[in-house]
């Protein structure tokens, strides 16, 4: 499911971005979901080249050089939830470090066979 779905909203961005340029939706996203034929997924849609790609981690934006890094030298397969959530806090600490205009506030969504829940960060 979370592959047909992202396919889906793969496709609905990249048409509108044909049709008409003015009233298209101009985001990267994430997308991550959970069923029992492909496991967890995660996919980046990146709008400005018009790709969509099955990624193990992922972060866009001015502070993803830093949570890249991090996450190219902490992550590995198999992880906890709670290794995972270790992981995206130091993110957020070496975000909230190096940028002059570091976001406020960090959401955290976990996505897993027991569905899919917020975690409050710190």
């Amino acid at each position: 499911m979370p592959v047909c779905l992202t396919y889906f909203s793969f496709s609905f961005l990249l048409f509108n971005k044909k049709l008409s340029f003015q009233n298209s939706y101009h985001v990267n996203i994430l997308m991550a979901g959970y069923d029992t034929e492909t496991w967890p997924s995660l996919y980046h849609i990146d709008y400005n080249i018009a790709s969509l790609h099955k990624v193990e981690k992922g972060a866009f934006g001015y502070g993803s050089y830093f949570a890249l890094s991090l996450m190219d030298r902490h992550y590995h397969s198999g992880m906890s939830v709670e290794e995972a959530i270790d992981l995206v806090n130091k993110c957020i600490i070496e975000i909230r470090s190096r940028l002059v205009m570091a976001p406020p506030n960090f959401v955290i969504k976990i996505a897993d066979k027991d569905g899919a829940r917020e975690y409050i960060c710190i």
